[in-house]
């Protein structure tokens, strides 16, 4: 193994922990900043916007700079960002922090894909960048839920310190080994809206977007939802979202392997109809079982949850690259920027339900979401021609595999 792609990796981990910690932290963040737990979720809705919108613009202006300093630079920004959120005092700040983190972000991960794929031989690309983007799986059993539970002991502001202690040693990694003189970007921003006109390609991101609408109007207010129905706070809110990052870890591995078995729109349907189900089975649990029994039944409702959230992604970044085999790169940055949007639109959408309804509504209006994804998947399945089934299957072998 090359260890130069694990403090790659480890820089992920560090922009996984900053992305996602918020949602533990949300109720603690609310008291706080004393505003509102529904106010505190546009948090994330700023960041994934953020992301969305800054990635594919800043990675295009960035592209002709040397990659390492790209990639020094964007941990930097990002680490002093978490710094400045630790010693905000008031919502503003915390939210411009997180803006400033998310183009960070958003300049980081596109680089560090490409960074990983020039650092190896071709036919171990897709496990280099497997091995990149793990690091936000991981940040998802370790770095969420161990951020979570130190919050109790000394504020909110210890979240952000150790997202940015993180993002410190990733830095050192990345100045230490990486060699300069890396190859640079080619896409440039017309490239990019051009491969986004298609309308399949379109079809396939609001898929994407769907989809984690879906999941993350739920998973935004996670913990005032667990507090509520499941009596679940505290340490224990570490514990069940390290359930849920172990879920979200697996699904990854078996919708890689559905998808090289089955296809990758077989697997998006049987994905997204298990995430409908059991965010449904989420919100019932809610409305029907009191905390003291529900607290047994809903740590396994989320290790569903996560794993069939995580589990379409390998499917449909093996569709996308078999639908622009030419330009897969720029159908990948634009999947990652509809899934920004989703998570943006999940977390408006659940700072709606809470301020005309209850936490315990949440499942219900995120399933509604992938019902909507899943009619997206069917009416493309129906207008793809028949003669680019045979197209996509060489293409589909040679990218889902090496990725997953």
């Amino acid at each position: 193994m090359d260890t130069r792609l694990l403090w790659l990796a480890g820089g992920a981990f560090a922009i996984g922990t900053g992305t996602l910690i918020i949602t533990g932290i949300l109720p603690d963040l609310s008291t706080g900043l004393r505003v509102s737990v529904d106010t505190a979720g546009w948090l994330i809705t700023i960041f994934a916007l953020a992301y969305a919108v800054g990635s594919p613009v800043l990675s295009t202006v960035f592209g002709t700079v040397d990659r390492k300093l790209v990639l020094a630079g964007a941990m930097t920004v990002f680490g002093l960002a978490n710094l400045g959120a630790a010693l905000a005092t008031d919502f503003t700040s915390v939210m411009v922090a997180r803006v400033v983190m998310a183009l960070a972000a958003g300049v980081y991960m596109p680089a560090a894909n490409a960074v990983a794929v020039a650092l190896v031989p071709p036919e171990r690309r897709g496990r280099a960048i497997a091995l990149v983007t793990g690091g936000m799986t991981v940040a998802l059993i370790l770095g969420v839920p161990f951020g979570t539970a130190i919050v109790g002991f000394g504020g909110w502001h210890l979240a952000f310190l150790l997202v940015a202690l993180f993002s410190a040693l990733a830095l050192a990694g990345l100045l230490v080994k990486l060699p300069s003189g890396l190859p640079r970007g080619t896409n440039s921003l017309r490239e990019r809206l051009a491969v986004a006109r298609r309308s399949d390609i379109l079809l396939a991101l609001a898929t994407t977007m769907l989809w984690t609408t879906g999941a993350f109007t739920l998973y935004t207010y996670i913990a005032p939802f667990l507090a509520a129905h499941a009596g679940i706070t505290g340490p224990w809110l570490g514990a069940a979202l390290i359930v849920s990052g172990i879920g979200s870890a697996l699904g990854n591995q078996i919708g890689g392997i559905a998808s090289d078995r089955f296809g990758p729109e077989r697997t998006l349907v049987v994905v997204l109809t298990v995430l409908a189900l059991s965010l449904i089975a989420a919100s019932l649990v809610a409305v029907t079982l009191p905390p003291a029994t529900a607290i047994f039944v809903i740590p396994v409702v989320m290790l569903v949850w996560s794993g069939a959230g995580w589990a379409g992604h390998p499917s449909q970044m093996s569709r996308l690259a078999a639908m622009a085999p030419d330009a897969a790169v720029v159908a990948l940055s634009l999947n990652a920027s509809a899934l920004y949007l989703g998570i943006a639109a999940g977390a408006a959408l659940g700072q709606q339900t809470l301020r005309l309804g209850d936490t315990a509504w949440l499942g219900f209006v995120g399933a509604a979401c992938e019902v909507l994804a899943l009619a997206v998947l069917f009416v493309a399945m129906r207008r793809r021609k028949p003669t680019r089934r045979t197209l996509e299957v060489e293409p589909l072998q040679q990218t889902a595999q090496p990725v997953r």
